[in-house]
């Protein structure tokens, strides 16, 4: 009976999916008896393997820098969006019919313009700038008046959106692999490229050969990619495709 190897369609796994294939296929392949590792194309392509996974990984910890700055920038965003609202009301009861919401109004705004529009400002400059006027507006001088127009929600939503745009870009984490740039999908390629073909030519050379380094590597293959096509068929199995009717809908 012929060896077979393990259905997988690889292209259907996330990029992370895909390297942490990679990853297992090495882990398990360095726990072969040595002493079996005598043929030569075998490892010449274990090592193409093992050297692309190297830089492949080095392009995922960059994707991931990439979604962190992604978070950051929808960060800023919503807390732009944050002073924008407070700068709205305070020109809505520059427009009341009641003259003392009128004077509170006018008193908090001319605070607010003294930060010259601090949502067009640079990240660190417009974080002090929020810090500063949130100060201010909760310090006895002003803290009357936002109570007075009823605005306070307003007030700590400029806070509370600083607060937690300010923990995610101070935690980022400035490396190496930042200022590194890979194109993934070439990379991704190039190793699935010579993946393919190293399982090729593990599968042809078992059901020739029959020697236990082949027959154990396609055994180990095939261990990770049953797990690998298992998690693609519950992913599918979860979500379905829509079938649209031949006459539409």
């Amino acid at each position: 009976m012929s060896n077979y190897l393990e259905p997988l369609k690889s292209s259907f796994l996330t990029n992370m999916e895909f390297g942490s294939l990679m990853k297992q296929h090495l882990r398990d392949l360095a726990t072969i008896d040595q002493t079996l590792l005598t043929d030569q194309p075998y490892s010449a392509y274990l090592q193409k393997i093992r050297d692309r996974t190297v830089y492949y990984e080095k392009e995922l910890a960059q994707s991931r820098k990439n979604d962190e700055t992604e978070k950051i920038s929808r960060a800023d965003k919503v807390r732009n969006k944050a002073i924008v609202a407070f700068s709205l009301m305070l020109k809505v009861y520059l427009l009341s019919d009641d003259p003392a919401e009128v004077v509170a109004g006018k008193s908090l705004r001319i605070l607010y313009k003294t930060f010259k529009n601090p949502a067009k400002l640079n990240y660190e400059a417009k974080t002090l700038a929020i810090d500063k006027l949130v100060s201010e507006l909760e310090n006895e001088k002003y803290a009357e008046k936002v109570a007075f127009l009823n605005i306070g929600r307003y007030v700590t939503r400029m806070k509370m959106t600083n607060q937690q745009f300010e923990a995610l870009f101070s935690g980022r984490s400035v490396t190496k692999a930042f200022a590194e740039t890979y194109n993934m999908r070439a990379m991704r390629s190039e190793l699935l490229a010579d993946y393919n073909e190293f399982t090729a030519y593990i599968l042809e050379m078992s059901n020739v050969l029959k020697t236990p380094l082949f027959v154990t590597t396609l055994a180990m293959l095939n261990t990770a990619r049953k797990y690998y096509a298992d998690l693609l068929a519950r992913r599918k199995k979860a979500n379905p495709p829509i079938v649209i009717p031949a006459n539409g809908l």
